[in-house]
């Protein structure tokens, strides 16, 4: 009976802090292109994408800011945590073909197949963001508690940090590997 208790106790402390699916918020925004054929339709693009991290323009981006929070309770000289909270805000900025209705149907069919191309590169942007709030979470939750709550701070800033990293990495490897998508099938043909 009493190996019993033990073995629940053990198991309680164990899920102590359960990983939850960090809250992801997506916002979708447009820029506008025009063009009456492929040329002035890419034409349209490059001069009206947005502006990404490296300066260039790029037809499609898509930004992730992973969010948290903790707290803690000091007890017996020990800082201990108490509560970890994670979230992630995901960013579409996408074009959008003015007059779309007005344009021949094989026009609308090539920009469709163009688009959905684009976007499902852009998807993978955000499930990178989104991986990264999941093992933010995790690795946040994993933190010992630390002789001092400035210790713990410094630990939790740390880990956070090795995180973003890593996801920050993982991206442009991504668009290296992919030549921003190009090789998964973005063209206008």
């Amino acid at each position: 009976m009493h190996s019993k208790g033990l073995v629940l106790t053990v198991f309680l402390l164990a899920f102590k802090f359960a990983v939850a699916a960090p809250a992801v918020s997506i916002q979708t925004s447009y820029y506008s292109v025009s063009g009456s054929d492929t040329n002035s339709l890419y034409q349209s693009l490059q001069q009206n994408g947005p502006i990404g991290e490296s300066g260039k323009r790029y037809h499609a981006v898509t930004r992730w800011k992973a969010n948290w929070s903790y707290a803690w309770r000091e007890a017996a000289n020990w800082c201990h945590l108490d509560k970890v909270e994670v979230s992630v805000d995901i960013e579409y900025l996408l074009p959008k073909l003015k007059e779309a209705d007005t344009k021949p149907e094989k026009f609308r069919a090539d920009w469709e197949t163009y688009f959905l191309a684009l976007f499902k590169h852009e998807q993978q942007h955000k499930d990178y963001g989104v991986q990264a709030a999941v093992e933010l979470e995790k690795n946040l939750l994993a933190v010992n508690s630390q002789q001092s709550c400035l210790s713990l701070k410094n630990k939790m800033a740390d880990t956070a940090q090795k995180v973003l990293d890593k996801y920050d990495r993982l991206e442009k490897e991504f668009d290296r590997v992919t030549d921003h998508g190009l090789k998964q099938g973005i063209k206008l043909p």
